[in-house]
């Protein structure tokens, strides 16, 4: 038998860098994305960042649904001469209208015109309707404000179980408030030229984008006013560095 020494090693990579540290509140995030990679804060834990982060995901979360719960048709009512045109009805006094589609309004048993959800909508006929240049617009940025938005809520809900960098952190309170504006950039559509010739009044569509843009102008808020410092996790204890058992090779029996 041979033995063979082997120098000692750190078995606990990041105490170095973590005694640069006197204490949580001096920004330990900072180690990701940066030359010191913390390996521990690349292992999901449940609320790193503590209970702060609940408050802003739920919010954004709920922003985001309330804009997924439109159906295309329902987010203004428009009353006027371009209601018979469109609908060759003389006596129908609404539609339910929309950025892509309309809705047509149903004559109740008791005389009354009513908006009956489970008709299907109808895509507008453009020799009838101008979709003008606000229209576009306004169907552009309603777009991104929901595709910027989801992506936002998405992130934000990683940081429940990863720790974020402080940049991290403000890129989804700017995203958040780059939907809010985007979004509220979208009731340009109510200037369009069929809301100008005619009455445009908001409809539940645009009523659950009023509520999209609070709840995401508020959690955009929340999040940059303040970076939760994330909790270290505890490193495994270490075996004794300073000495080691040396270990044992085995060599093949010659004889």
């Amino acid at each position: 038998r041979v033995w063979i020494d082997h120098p000692a090693k750190d078995k606990d990579p990041v105490s170095k860098t973590h005694k640069h540290y006197n204490s949580e509140e001096e920004d330990p995030g900072r180690l990701l994305f940066s030359g010191m990679v913390n390996p521990y804060s690349m292992k999901c834990r449940c609320l790193p960042h503590g209970f702060y982060t609940c408050i802003p995901t739920l919010l954004a979360t709920i922003g985001w649904l309330a804009t997924l719960t439109e159906d295309g048709c329902n987010y203004a009512i428009i009353e006027g001469a371009m209601v018979t045109e469109m609908t060759t009805n003389p006596d129908m006094p609404f539609l339910e209208v929309g950025f892509n589609r309309y809705r047509e309004a149903s004559l109740n048993d008791d005389g009354t015109w009513a908006i009956d959800y489970y008709q299907l909508c109808k895509y507008y006929n453009e020799d009838i309707v101008n979709i003008d240049g606000v229209w576009k617009f306004s169907k552009l940025v309603s777009f991104l404000a929901l595709v910027l938005a989801g992506a936002a809520v998405l992130l934000i809900w990683f940081s429940s179980c990863f720790i974020f960098s402080r940049n991290t952190w403000k890129w989804i309170g700017c995203e958040l408030l780059t939907a809010t504006v985007l979004k509220l950039l979208s009731y340009s559509w109510l200037a369009t030229s069929m809301c100008r010739s005619n009455t445009c009044s908001i409809s539940y569509g645009a009523k659950a984008d009023i509520v999209a843009c609070v709840l995401w102008f508020t959690s955009g808020v929340l999040v940059l006013l303040r970076y939760p410092n994330p909790k270290l996790a505890n490193p495994p204890t270490s075996t004794n560095a300073t000495t080691s058992e040396p270990s044992a090779l085995e060599m093949p029996d010659i004889t």
